[in-house]
């Protein structure tokens, strides 16, 4: 099983991702949190400044086979230059990782 973590600034982009990813079957469960984040990024002129902004978290769960389908499709849908892409290999019990099998596209 595969979690990626990947965030938006609204709430309405958050759940058009996970809309587009389940249609296209390559995530089983999407969740989304609101969230407050802290980050360094250059301004205009390239000077680094810390920002904070309010953000929506994506927890999406799907398998290691989806992720380059899943990386691809959040860069063209996504509104951030850099979108944030994590992915964290899990252990799932049996059952729920057949139900995570069988609701994909693979």
């Amino acid at each position: 099983m595969l979690i990626i973590h990947t965030t938006t600034p609204t709430k309405k982009e958050a759940k058009n991702l996970i809309k587009i990813l389940l249609e296209s079957r390559l995530i089983a469960c999407g969740q989304y949190f609101k969230i407050k984040s802290h980050y360094v990024w250059k301004d205009s002129k390239g000077k680094r400044k810390l920002c904070k902004d309010k953000e929506y978290l994506l927890i999406l769960k799907t398998l290691p086979e989806c992720y380059e389908k899943i990386q691809s499709l959040i860069h063209s849908h996504h509104s951030y230059e850099v979108p944030e892409i994590l992915s964290f290999e899990a252990k799932a019990e049996n059952a729920y990782n057949a139900w995570l099998v069988e609701n994909l596209s693979l």
